[in-house]
């Protein structure tokens, strides 16, 4: 449930980011989106 969330959330937040052109809070860059994978997935391994 949580997850469902938080991709609802995400996409919103970069279709409103779209639609306004507002900077994405992301880097554009392929070694950007790579860091942000990353830090998802050291998150994910360190919950209990």
């Amino acid at each position: 449930m949580k997850q469902g969330i938080a991709l609802v959330i995400a996409l919103a937040i970069g279709y409103f980011c779209g639609r306004y052109e507002i900077p994405l809070p992301a880097p554009p860059h392929w070694f950007g989106v790579a860091l942000i994978a990353c830090i998802w997935l050291g998150y994910v391994l360190a919950k209990p």
